[in-house]
C-alpha cells in the first residue's frame, strides 16, 4: 500500500487533489480522483470498457509494461547522469580506494537482474581490493516522497542495519549520505532517495505457498530446514535485548555521535499523517501504538481514502478495534523489554547457501523495537489461510513444528510468542478492513479482556445496527453517517430485506 499523502489529479480539467490508496493507478503509475479516474484520457479505464476479456487482458498487460518501462528508464538516467557523484559518495566512506559502478544499460536488462525489486533498485559498486556495495534508489513512480518521509524512513534502516551489525547479526553494514546524515536535503542534487550498504551473498530462500491463501509448499527435508534455519535467527535476535525505552523505530541521534534513538515508526498505509510531522511514536505500549494507528485509520476513513467500499463498516470495525485495544490488559502492560521486529518477512529476507543455511538477512526497512510477545509472533506468511480468513485462529502445521524447534532449543518463552501471536497477526488488519475476514476471528484473539457489555450479532448486516447504536454519540461516525448518505433506518431496513430473500 502507498503513503497516505495528497496528490494531484492528472486529468487536465481537474484541479483537486486526493488522498487515497486507489489514488495512484497501479499501472499506468497516474493519479486520478474519483471523478475522473473514469475520463477518456485514462487509458487504463479506457481499456476495462473492452469486451473482450483476453483482448482487455493484454491491452492493461501493455499499458503497465510501458509505464515500468518509462518510470525506470527515467530513474536509470538520472543514477547514469549522477554516477560520479554516486562513485565519489561511496569513495569517501572508505578512504583510499577507489571504485566502479555497473549500471544496466536499459530497462529490458535492469528487469531481468537480480537487482531488481518491488520498491527499491540497487546498483553494484565494486572496489579495486574486491569488496563490494550495492546503491540502494528508491522508485518514485511518477510520484517523488517529500524527504519529510523518506529522510526517516532512510535514517531509521541504516540505522537499524548497524545495529544489529554491532551485535553480531549477519545484515549489511550501511552508510547514510551525506545530505542525509548532516541534514542539508538541498546538497542532494540528484534528485532520488538512497544509501548504501555493503553487498551480501546467497541467495533469498525459496518459499512457495499452496496458492495466495495457503499453507508454505516445499518438500519435507527442504520445510524442517527452513523451520530450523528461521528458528535459529529468531533465537539469535530474541537475545538482542534492545537498549531503548520506547516501542518505534530505531534512528541515528541527531548530534551525529554514532549512538542511537528510538523515535517514531515509519510506515506505509494508514499509520502515518497526511501532512508532517507524517509519523507517530514512540509509544510506552502496544496498547498505545495501535490506539495511535487505529485514530490514523479512521481519520481517513471520514475522507474515504482506505478501501472506500463501504466507509460506514470500515469506521465501525474500527471502531470496534478500538474498544477491544483499549480493553487489552495485555497491551496495556509496560515492557520490561525491548526487542527488534522485521515486519516485511515474505520469506525471501533470509538469504541462503546453496546448502540452505541462512548467511544474511536483508530488508529492514519499516522494521521497529517492540515486546517480545510482539517481536516473535509469526508472520502472515506461515498463517494466512482460507480458515484465518473465515475467522479461525488455530495453529498451523508450521506452527505448530517451530513451537516443536523452540522447545528442542530450550526456549519454551518464543514457544509461548508462537502460541500466542494471533494477536498481533490480527492487529496487522487495522487500516484494511475487508468483510470477507470475519469478525469473530478479531474478537476471540482478546480473550477475557473483552467488556461483559459486548456481544455484537454475527452477520454483518446486524453487526452494523449493532455498531451504530453502541457509538452513536460517536462524531466521527455522525460525520461518516452524513457523509455517505446513512440512517439507521436505512440499516434496519437492509436488514428485514435480507430476511425476506
Amino acid at each position: 500500500m502507498p503513503e497516505l499523502i495528497e496528490l494531484p489529479c492528472e486529468s487536465p480539467k481537474c484541479q483537486v487533489s486526493i488522498t487515497s490508496y486507489q489514488a495512484i493507478c497501479s499501472r499506468c503509475h497516474k493519479v486520478w480522483c474519483k471523478d475522473h479516474k473514469d475520463d477518456h484520457v485514462h487509458e487504463c479505464a479506457q481499456a476495462k470498457k473492452i469486451a473482450d476479456d483476453e483482448v482487455q487482458s493484454e491491452k492493461l498487460g501493455q499499458i503497465a509494461k510501458k509505464a515500468n518501462a518509462r518510470e525506470l528508464t527515467k530513474l536509470l538516467d538520472q543514477v547514469k547522469f549522477h554516477e560520479k557523484i554516486f562513485i565519489k559518495e561511496a569513495e569517501t566512506f572508505r578512504p583510499g580506494h577507489t571504485c566502479l559502478m555497473d549500471i544496466p544499460p536499459d530497462y529490458e536488462t535492469l528487469q531481468r537482474s537480480k537487482w531488481f525489486a518491488a520498491w527499491n533498485l540497487h546498483f553494484l559498486l565494486t572496489f579495486e581490493d574486491g569488496v563490494r556495495w550495492l546503491l540502494r534508489v528508491r522508485q518514485n513512480r511518477g510520484h517523488r516522497l517529500p524527504s519529510s518521509i523518506t529522510t526517516p524512513v532512510i535514517q531509521s534502516e541504516v540505522a537499524t542495519l548497524n545495529v544489529l551489525k554491532n551485535f553480531g547479526v549477519a545484515v549489511p553494514a550501511a552508510y547514510l549520505p551525506h545530505h542525509v546524515k548532516y541534514g542539508k536535503e538541498n546538497d542532494n542534487v540528484t534528485g532520488l532517495d538512497y544509501f548504501f550498504y555493503e553487498f551480501m551473498e546467497g541467495k533469498p530462500h525459496p518459499y512457495p505457498k499452496a496458492g495466495w491463501l495457503g499453507e508454505i509448499d516445499l518438500p519435507e527435508d527442504q520445510f524442517n530446514q527452513f523451520i530450523e534455519e528461521y528458528a535459529k535467527v529468531q533465537i539469535q535476535l530474541s537475545n538482542l535485548k534492545m537498549p531503548y525505552k520506547g516501542i518505534g523505530c530505531i534512528y541515528p541521534s541527531p548530534q551525529n555521535n554514532g549512538r542511537t534513538e528510538v523515535g517514531p515508526i515509519v510506515r506505509q498505509g494508514c499509520f502515518m499523517n497526511p501532512t508532517p510531522p507524517h509519523f507517530m511514536g514512540p509509544f510506552s505500549t502496544l496498547q498505545k501504538m495501535f490506539l495511535a494507528k487505529i485514530d490514523a485509520g479512521l481519520r481517513y476513513i471520514k475522507i474515504n481514502a482506505l478501501q472506500g467500499r463501504n466507509p460506514l463498516d470500515e469506521y465501525l470495525w474500527h471502531l470496534e478495534m478500538r474498544e477491544l485495544v483499549a480493553a487489552s490488559k495485555v497491551l496495556a502492560e509496560k515492557p520490561a523489554e525491548l526487542f527488534i521486529k522485521h515486519v516485511d518477512k515474505k520469506g525471501d529476507e533470509l538469504m541462503v547457501n546453496d546448502e540452505g543455511k541462512v548467511v544474511g538477512i536483508i530488508d529492514w526497512e519499516w522494521a521497529y523495537v517492540t515486546t517480545k510477545d510482539d517481536a516473535f509472533s509469526t508472520p502472515k506468511i506461515f498463517n494466512f489461510t482460507y480458515p484465518y480468513v473465515h475467522g479461525s485462529n488455530e495453529l498451523v502445521h508450521a506452527e505448530k513444528m517451530l513451537i516443536g524447534c523452540y522447545e528442542r532449543h530450550d526456549r519454551p518463552d518464543l514457544a509461548d510468542c508462537v502460541r500466542n501471536g494471533r494477536l498481533y497477526l490480527r492487529l496487522e488488519r487495522i487500516g484494511y478492513y475487508d468483510p470477507a475476514f470475519k469478525k469473530r476471528g478479531f474478537r476471540e484473539v482478546f480473550g477475557e479482556d473483552i467488556p461483559k457489555d459486548f456481544d455484537p450479532p454475527e452477520d454483518d448486516l446486524s453487526w452494523r445496527i449493532y455498531m451504530m447504536k453502541r457509538y452513536e454519540h460517536d462524531e466521527g461516525l455522525k460525520e461518516v453517517i452524513n457523509r455517505f448518505g446513512w440512517t439507521l433506518e436505512k440499516a434496519e431496513k437492509l436488514v428485514e430485506e435480507a430476511k425476506q430473500v
